[in-house]
């Protein structure tokens, strides 16, 4: 059963207790729902008037569009290049699977999956050998 069918069954086993008499906290509980009081007994509200209608999530965020094919990639990835910057990842995501996330989503993502995330602003151990070692420690700047 997916993560959706597992909600709606939950939302439905929730509605028929309240249905009951059972008190929105208990009814909570017992189905395996996280809701506040005012967003469970709109949810019954609406049950009421629409039936099993209502319970249906039409909403679609970045978790239906980051796959576990897109998620495995990503692992892959940054196994490869632990550097890479998110907006990179974001557009060869949208290259290679033809689905567009935003790199703040991207950033997400890898905190969640336990990838690394390179820190803003610090260069990466890409720099160029060559040039540093031009520099000449007594020297405030590189030579040009």
């Amino acid at each position: 059963m997916s993560r959706r069918e597992e909600l709606l069954e939950g939302k439905r086993q929730a509605m028929e207790l309240m249905d009951t008499g059972m008190s929105w906290q208990e009814a909570n509980e017992r189905s395996g729902l996280n809701y506040s009081r005012r967003g469970i007994q709109q949810l019954y509200q609406r049950w009421r008037e629409h039936g099993d209608e209502a319970l249906i999530d039409n909403r679609h965020g970045h978790s239906y569009k980051a796959t576990i094919k897109v998620q495995d990639w990503m692992g892959e990835r940054c196994a490869e290049d632990s550097e890479v910057r998110s907006s990179q990842l974001a557009s060869e995501i949208e290259a290679q699977f033809g689905v567009e996330l935003h790199p703040g989503y991207v950033t997400l993502l890898r905190h969640q999956l336990g990838l690394p995330v390179p820190r803003p602003g610090r260069p990466g151990p890409r720099q160029d050998a060559a040039s540093a070692s031009e520099i000449d420690p007594g020297q405030d700047f590189p030579p040009q």
